[in-house]
């Protein structure tokens, strides 16, 4: 193995494997060359989970041999340099880089090719189906849901750890839950011609995440075979990823569909959501509404005489001649938080509170929002 590389454009690809794979995991990177001058990049986060990109380089001596390397020595080596034109060369048990400074071996590790197979081939033999999904979408979907999951405390089944896709012909929707609250992240007129469904942990969604932050308005190919990894191809990364292979809880069965609500209302969302970080600051984790008049009243469950705060609001329906609800302050604020425009349509049901954007417009949108969060309802 012998070529020569920027060491700008190494560690560029090196610190953004780095810094988006930010879990405990092998420190060990391989290096194989490929044809047409690259130099093919694997990390292998364990055994069913791998992540690929490429650099180009320049091949001096081309071999079909694959070397281990510490990734974090790589970057601390190659950080020292500017941009400069560097010659790496395999000599027995070391990686020697020539850098108009002088020479430097980098120690290589021992590799065992039963525990390394390559599953970007073996995949080539099997039948597949195959989604492309546009990254800037992707994104906000992953944005919208891992929210929910990403509470230190939280202890939730193995299948709850993770975002559930399911991609109809024209819909894809991406559902995740903490067991308190409920996402449901729907993108209509999407095109595939099959029905697909599967669930990756959180663990892996936040490194496609932060690969994604990198390649902004380009196509995903997510490729799936049953009970095999989901392979993510990305513009300069391909992320061999292992589903949770469990079936998602029926979702459906408490997501209200045709009942009736108690109470809606439209409210202004920053109004809303300062009035409760007000509340949280000192000390209040759950509060009562009280609907009346065009007016939504808040209360400290602890002390219900005297309402905290007034705000006025749309009532939209009201099928009851008063109505109390309480919520936890800290979930109403994670899930406000993550809504971006400035009115919110709140929907009360008997044991549960539904959210979602409002429109002035009502303009149906390609990508929507619901969230549905648990409470206790007082009549």
């Amino acid at each position: 193995m012998y070529f020569s590389v920027y060491s700008c454009s190494l560690l560029k690809k090196l610190y953004i494997l780095y810094k988006s794979i930010n879990i405990n995991i092998s420190n060990s990177i391989i290096f194989e060359i490929l044809k047409k001058n690259q130099l093919q990049i694997i990390w292998r986060l364990d055994s069913k989970n791998i992540i690929y990109t490429n650099v180009k380089i320049c091949t001096k001596k081309y071999t079909k041999e694959k070397i281990i390397v510490s990734i974090k020595f790589m970057i601390d080596v190659l950080s020292t340099f500017s941009n400069e034109k560097l010659f790496i060369k395999k000599k027995e048990n070391t990686l020697n880089i020539y850098s108009q400074h002088g020479t430097y071996e980098v120690p290589i590790h021992d590799f065992d090719s039963k525990n390394h197979k390559n599953i970007l081939m073996i995949w080539r033999s099997k039948n597949y189906s195959f989604i492309k999904i546009y990254s800037n979408i992707l994104l906000r979907v992953l944005n919208k849901t891992l929210f929910l999951l990403e509470r230190e405390e939280l202890e939730l089944k193995p299948i709850l750890n993770g975002v559930f896709f399911k991609f109809f012909p024209n819909e894809a929707n991406f559902i995740a839950t903490d067991t308190y609250r409920l996402v449901k992240y729907t993108v209509k007129n999407f095109k595939t011609d099959q029905n697909v469904q599967f669930t990756i942990s959180r663990k892996y969604l936040y490194i496609i995440r932060e690969i994604l932050k990198k390649e902004k308005k380009s196509n995903i190919i997510i490729e799936y075979c049953d009970k095999k990894n989901i392979i993510f191809r990305f513009k300069n990364y391909i992320f061999s990823c292992q589903q949770i292979h469990e079936e998602y809880p029926d979702y459906h069965s408490i997501i209200p569909h045709n009942h009736k609500c108690n109470t809606s209302i439209v409210i202004n969302k920053f109004l809303f959501l300062n009035t409760i970080k007000r509340a949280s600051i000192f000390r209040i984790n759950f509060i009562d509404f009280h609907f009346s008049h065009n007016k939504l009243k808040i209360f400290d469950q602890k002390t219900i005489n005297t309402p905290i705060s007034e705000i006025k609001c749309q009532i939209v329906q009201n099928n009851l001649k008063s109505l109390k609800i309480g919520f936890n302050s800290k979930f109403l604020i994670e899930i406000l938080s993550y809504l971006n425009e400035d009115f919110v349509y709140f929907e009360l049901y008997d044991r549960m509170g539904v959210i979602r954007p409002f429109s002035l417009y009502n303009k149906e949108k390609e990508e929507s929002i619901f969230t549905l969060i648990m409470s206790t309802i007082k009549i």
